[in-house]
């Protein structure tokens, strides 16, 4: 490079920074270009021909030219885009041999499953690369000539400035219905990496659907990027167990046909007393939500309920369990009925929906409630939850979420099913709760207070009802009740009242 080279880039340079609506002078330019060759101003420039000469523009050079326009004009710019802006139209219409590993695979975004697969990878790395520098996060930082992304991780902007090539290892990424908006975000920055900064990015994949990786990892960044946003391209092949970065064309391959499973369950698990007007609503529903509670405490709560639900909306379609998170003990995953056990154990909603299942068992606690809304239009949700009163089940449905009105979640309710179970005096006795969607269009209040108490005034059963029921005749103790529904909400005051009730009705029984 010369100084006349230079002083044509000043000018490219003030153009972009005209652009970005920001003036500057002729003089100023050419202070600014000096970054290029590493001088501080443009006497420097006139100083030092040699470093002038000895000057190439690749992305080492305009890395300090990007630097100087951060700390002087708080513009953000990458290298690789400078470089592009800086080489005259139609120079550049092949992107620039990465600077690290040249010779190596594609710079752009690579999956695995494997851990063993990121370590093989790293050994090949180091070899051919004479022991570059890879940065990483907790899947790489095992390794001794790894760099820890931090807290910052892919949004550090200080990778930016890394040469280009360079090797970033990024996870474990956990797919499940937890995880998946960060996951998606963290994968859709990956790919704005690889293409701007031309890195080569591995990512280790947690997933309960192996199968389905590469379409998953493909739908979680169509759905994180903006319209106008390409990143999809990013996403080049797969880290195989050997550690070579593996061309995948096309990355994601065609949706495999919903497994349907018929289930082995049975609807018994439901309340006698409310058996009938479930099945009554239930009877050609394909879209909206039912709830089910239980008051046993429990890792997988009111799951005889959900296995039962399973059995009434085979009409509905093939069904699919969707993961919640990631256990420390995965086998607890698995200590379901075996009418769930069976279903395909997908990570999220969006994933089931994909894959064209269109009837699916989901975690409230883990599901955010906007997302219930947007697939109970055209899916139906089944979940199971701790609670025994439709107002306690309700309100699980709406705990992870921030829906402006959650009287909106009320219309797509098909029904609410809490049950409590009491040590009887010839075993377990039932007490239901429920709610089922009504026919005729009602007034949803905005308050949630006002809303809760429309729900239990709407109730088909009360479980107030049942429980004084079996409390008159014998089959309950007051006492047992209230030992076993002691976490329970109203419960005491109602077992409370009801003694008071029945000793008035005693005592007006009583000859004078």
């Amino acid at each position: 490079m010369d100084i006349q080279q230079l002083k044509l880039l000043a000018g490219r340079v003030r153009g972009l920074l005209e652009q970005s609506r920001h003036s500057i002078g002729h003089n100023q330019s050419l202070d600014l270009i000096a970054a290029l060759p590493g001088l501080r101003n443009w006497p420097e420039v006139q100083a030092f021909p040699d470093r002038v000469a000895a000057c190439e523009l690749d992305q080492v050079s305009t890395g300090r030219l990007v630097f100087r326009l951060k700390r002087k004009f708080d513009l953000d710019f990458s290298p690789q885009s400078m470089l592009a802006a800086l080489h005259p139209p139609g120079t550049m219409k092949e992107p620039p041999t990465p600077q690290i590993w040249p010779t190596g695979s594609s710079p752009g975004v690579y999956i695995t499953d494997s851990q063993d697969a990121i370590n093989a990878l790293l050994e090949s790395y180091e070899e051919a690369t004479d022991g570059a520098l890879v940065y990483a996060e907790r899947a790489g930082n095992h390794w001794e000539s790894r760099i820890d992304l931090g807290e910052g991780g892919l949004w550090s902007s200080g990778l930016q400035r890394v040469p280009s090539g360079t090797l970033i290892v990024v996870g474990p990424l956990m797919l499940d219905q937890q995880s998946w908006t960060d996951s998606s975000e963290h994968l859709h920055m990956a790919c704005l990496i690889a293409q701007g900064a031309q890195h080569r990015v591995a990512v280790l994949i947690e997933t309960p659907a192996p199968a389905t990786m590469f379409e998953d990892i493909q739908l979680m960044v169509a759905s994180a990027h903006a319209e106008d946003d390409d990143c999809e391209t990013a996403l080049l092949g797969l880290v195989d167990a050997d550690g070579q970065l593996q061309l995948r064309q096309p990355f994601g391959g065609q949706r495999p046909i919903p497994k349907r499973v018929r289930s082995v369950a049975t609807p018994d698990a439901i309340p006698a007393s409310v058996r009938t007007q479930m099945e009554r609503v239930i009877t050609g529903q394909t879209a909206g939500l039912l709830l089910l509670g239980s008051s046993e405490v429990r890792d997988h709560a009111a799951i005889e309920l959900v296995a039962a639900a399973l059995s009434m909306t085979e009409h509905a379609g093939p069904a699919a369990r969707i993961m919640p998170r990631h256990r420390s003990t995965p086998a607890k995953d698995w200590q379901v009925p075996q009418s769930i056990q069976e279903l395909p154990f997908l990570p999220s909603p969006e994933s089931a929906y994909d894959q064209g299942y269109r009837r699916m068992i989901f975690a409230p606690s883990y599901t955010p409630s906007e997302l219930l809304m947007r697939f109970s239009d055209d899916c139906l949700l089944i979940s199971g939850t701790y609670g025994s009163g439709v107002d306690e089940v309700f309100m699980s449905a709406l705990r992870f979420g921030s829906l402006r009105n959650e009287g909106d979640l009320l219309s797509r309710i098909i029904a609410i099913l809490g049950v409590k179970n009491i040590p009887g005096v010839d075993g377990t006795a039932t007490v239901s709760d429920l709610y089922v969607r009504q026919q005729k269009p009602m007034a949803v209040p905005t308050k949630f207070e006002d809303l809760i108490e429309l729900l239990q005034a709407h109730r088909a059963v009360r479980w107030q009802d049942e429980m004084g029921q079996l409390l008159s005749a014998g089959t309950i103790t007051s006492a047992a009740t209230k030992l076993a529904l002691q976490r329970n909400r109203g419960v005491a005051e109602f077992l409370s009242e009801w003694s008071e009730r029945s000793q008035a009705r005693g005592e007006q029984a009583t000859p004078r």
